[in-house]
């Protein structure tokens, strides 16, 4: 298995819409997105998937480094 680290501010930085997910990772079966939201999120689920949510608040300047290992 190949692991190396995703670099979050570089991920945010290749979009800018809001509300339109983004895959930056596969393992398995699973998808790793991330997303730009604008507003109130209003919290729903999907009952036949499993989901993760990490949030960042603000800006992805507040990530630190930006890397998720």
């Amino acid at each position: 298995m190949d692991n190396k680290a995703i670099n979050l501010k570089e991920k945010f930085a290749k979009f800018s819409e809001h509300w339109s997910p983004r895959v930056i990772a596969e393992m398995n079966d699973y998808q790793f997105k991330l997303a730009k939201f604008k507003n109130e999120f209003v919290w729903h689920d999907h009952k036949d998937t499993d989901e993760v949510f990490l949030v960042v608040h603000e800006c992805p300047s507040s990530v630190g480094t930006g890397l998720l290992t």
